[in-house]
């Protein structure tokens, strides 16, 4: 009896030492550096159109992020560094996928324009404010006029019991 239960042990042993070396090499590889992964991942947006960044991205079907993050999987494991990943990116998906406009050329405007916007506004509330401030009170009606206005009333009204 006690030759097959230690069979049995050594059986479960072997197959449990198998499956822990094994399992390693059936699981999907993860990059060499995961928070390397994550800041690359993280300046890039998802093109599926739902405008989160690739790391954050919704969608359980997604068709853009699982082609996009095994991308950089793949270029990081090559030894690319991070600002590599992002051109080689930029190079094979556009420059769409990037979250914020590189800071050149043309792409200057979309750093300063909201800026510019805002120190514009800023300018026009701030004359709106000077002029009501400025603006002076509306001259009291002269009595005289008053008076008239009041007695047309009360004739209109007294017209209107009648």
């Amino acid at each position: 009896m006690k030759s097959r239960s230690k069979k049995i042990a050594g059986a479960v042993w072997l197959v449990g030492l198998a499956a822990s070396l094994l399992l390693p090499a059936l699981l999907p590889a993860q990059p060499a550096d995961e928070a390397a992964f994550r800041r690359v991942s993280d300046k890039l947006i998802c093109q599926c159109g739902c405008n989160y960044g690739l790391s954050n991205c919704p969608h359980l079907d997604c068709p853009s992020a699982p082609v996009l993050r095994q991308a950089i999987r793949d270029k990081l494991a090559a030894g690319l560094s991070e600002e590599q990943v992002l051109k080689a990116m930029v190079a094979d998906f556009g420059p769409a996928v990037l979250g914020a406009p590189p800071a050149e050329g043309f792409n200057w405007s979309a750093w300063i324009m909201p800026f510019a916007a805002l120190a514009v506004g800023l300018y026009f509330v701030q004359r709106i404010v000077r002029a009501w401030r400025r603006r002076q009170p509306a001259p009291a009606a002269d009595p005289a006029l008053v008076e008239r206005y009041q007695k047309s009333i009360e004739r209109e009204m007294k017209h209107l019991e009648e």
